[in-house]
């Protein structure tokens, strides 16, 4: 039964980093002077609506009531930020007011920032926050008409609406009308990549990037100056499989908490270049605004880090947990922040300073001193990180008149389905969205069905000293993959050989 309330409440939410807090609004109208107070570590954001939900309160129809107005936004000891309130204050206003019906026993959120003239606009962040609000069991959820892109990347069931007025009615003649919000890929701009058949000359590191994408392994690519190396790393991204719905919903929704409502719905993996020139700040994310950097943008995507040799050491060094723990973590007033951070890292660079080491005929004009010292930006512990190794050479005369004489038949839709079927391989074997590349250490050799004759096959070899402990896992993660690719239920001696010819460099 509809009732006027002492203190009505209503709930909203505000997004944390990737996740989302819901809020829980009290409000209560008292006689007295007409004051206006938001209390609960609030931003200027929210403690500034007061004129905001006056006028929209007016031009809908409605009244600010007069005595003293009171808001409190819980969890108190939590910082919020946001104009995305107004809409649950102002019908929490509402319903303490008796101005609508309220029901105490079913529990509404709201979310929206209100304009004056009392239309409802959407805030950054909505498909993080309403990821949250659609399990929480909500009565009512109501959210402005402008997130509903962002309410179909979550598939939940609200009511969309446009102005306050719109959003009061559901209390009154109209009723709730919920609608189930399903997502609808918008594909379009993909299909842009070089085809891998551009790739002349360079076998090994076409199947370095086949490898790389059918596993999700980290890649290092060293060559002469237009030996193709960006190339690689663009015919990379295309060949891997679209994002599925849960992805995109993911991608979406952290461009949206950053760009705003206006970011497009697509299904193409998200491909990110840094250069040297980049700070930690842009990398890992900015702990004043909590902004995510380049690594958390690239997540169910690629990162391409071109001239890696030229980056900052220190820069290269941040790297390395996040490239092996697949997040990012930042931290802010003792409270940390996780941003997923599950991609492909791909580095190019030179060999050398000239650039030339691999080029035949002696035209490398670096002694070794000065290839080991320019070679020293790339750590052992970060060297760790990377799955794959790869010389690129010059292209041939021959092969680069091949390159652009036209392609007689597109060999990436092939591969990209191959690959496809490579990780839902994979995917069934761990029983997640889970790869060769990130499958917990513990208990690999009964996860990744590899028998004693293999592990003892890989021993022989990391006895030799071809690589680590670490490049030990990786061989045999790579391996793996390998089998995978090829169709086998079981990695043989030759996938571990091949792998080992990967792992391999001069580093």
């Amino acid at each position: 039964m509809a009732v006027k309330p002492s203190v009505a409440r209503v709930y909203s939410g505000f997004a944390r980093g990737t996740d989302c807090i819901i809020t829980e609004l009290e409000v209560s109208v008292t006689p007295g002077i007409p004051t206006f107070s938001v209390i609960g570590l609030c931003d200027s954001s929210i403690r500034e609506s007061h004129g905001r939900i006056l006028t929209a309160l007016r031009s809908s129809g409605f009244n600010m009531p007069k005595g003293h107005v009171t808001i409190s936004i819980s969890p108190a000891y939590m910082k919020k930020s946001g104009s995305g309130f107004d809409l649950a204050m102002a019908i929490g206003i509402l319903f303490a007011s008796g101005q609508i019906p309220y029901d105490p026993k079913r529990k509404l959120y709201a979310e929206g920032e209100l304009s004056l003239d009392g239309s409802v606009k959407g805030t950054p962040g909505a498909a993080l926050r309403l990821n949250k609000a659609g399990r929480e069991g909500f009565s009512y959820i109501l959210i402005p008409e402008e997130e509903r892109d962002s309410a179909r990347c979550t598939g939940f069931e609200g009511q969309c609406v446009k102005d306050l007025a719109e959003a009061c009615s559901v209390f009154g003649f109209a009723g709730y009308n919920p609608e189930k919000l399903l997502l609808v890929e918008d594909t379009a701009g993909q299909d842009g990549s070089p085809d891998i058949s551009m790739l002349k000359g360079q076998e090994k590191t076409k199947r370095a990037i086949i490898l790389s994408a059918a596993g999700f392994h980290n890649m290092l690519l060293l060559g002469s100056p237009g030996s193709g190396k960006t190339m690689a790393a663009k015919i990379l991204s295309g060949i891997l499989p679209p994002l599925d719905a849960s992805e995109t919903g993911d991608v979406y929704a952290l461009y949206e908490a950053l760009e705003g409502p206006s970011t497009r719905i697509s299904s193409e993996r998200p491909v990110r270049c840094i250069s040297p020139e980049i700070t930690s700040g842009q990398l890992l994310g900015n702990t004043i605004s909590m902004t995510p950097g380049e690594m958390a943008l690239a997540n169910h995507g690629v990162l391409f880090a071109d001239e890696i040799m030229e980056f900052p050491s220190q820069i290269l060094e941040l790297m390395r947990k996040p490239l092996e723990e697949r997040e990012v973590r930042l931290f802010r007033n003792g409270i940390t922040y996780t941003y997923p951070a599950d991609l492909i890292f791909i580095g190019a660079g030179n060999p050398c300073k000239c650039g030339m080491f691999y080029e035949p005929g002696s035209r490398c004009r670096c002694s070794a001193g000065m290839r080991k010292r320019y070679l020293t930006k790339l750590s052992g512990p970060f060297l760790e990180r990377i799955d794959i190794f790869s010389e690129m050479r010059s292209i041939g005369k021959d092969d680069m008149a091949l390159m652009y004489a036209g392609i007689e038949s597109a060999e990436s839709p092939k591969i990209k389905e191959k690959i496809a079927r490579c990780w839902v391989s994979q995917h069934e074997r761990y029983g997640g969205k889970t790869f060769n590349s990130n499958i917990a250490s513990a208990d690999l050799a009964d996860s990744m069905r590899l028998s004693k004759q293999i592990l003892s096959y890989c021993s022989e070899l990391a006895s030799k000293g071809m690589f680590s402990a670490r490049g030990y896992q990786k061989t045999l993660r790579l391996a793996r993959t390998i089998a995978d690719y090829e169709g086998r239920t079981d990695v043989i001696k030759s996938d571990v050989a091949e792998a080992a010819v990967f792992r391999a460099h001069e580093l």
